[in-house]
């Protein structure tokens, strides 16, 4: 009915982090909604809080380690949050992994 239409808010399937889905009472993929990328990223927040706080900054934008891939197609992060979700059907949400140079000198183990 409403399937890509530019600025129709579309329902979506978001897989949640690896590890995080303690923060969506278990589960590994939610349903989201929203027109572009940003409008789902509120939403989320709206309905799942323990998780999307861990993933965004204060103002409510995904956080500089996260990633989005829409359908498997990576989002440049610079404009993720007006990337439209016309036909899409899964966002993918993934957590960078912590760079070895972050580690405290002579450390062998990063954390």
């Amino acid at each position: 009915m409403g399937a890509n239409i530019p600025g129709v808010k579309m329902t979506v399937k978001v897989q949640v982090p690896h590890g995080m889905a303690w923060c969506t009472g278990g589960r590994r993929v939610v349903d989201g909604e929203g027109a572009t990328v940003g409008e789902l990223w509120k939403r989320l927040a709206g309905t799942h809080p323990e998780l999307m706080w861990r993933l965004s900054t204060e103002e409510g934008d995904p956080g500089r380690w996260i990633r989005i891939a829409l359908d498997g197609r990576k989002v440049p992060q610079e404009n993720a949050t007006q990337a439209p979700l016309d036909g899409v059907t899964i966002v993918t949400i993934t957590v960078m992994e912590a760079a070895p140079a972050a580690a405290p000198m002579g450390s062998r183990n990063p954390f």
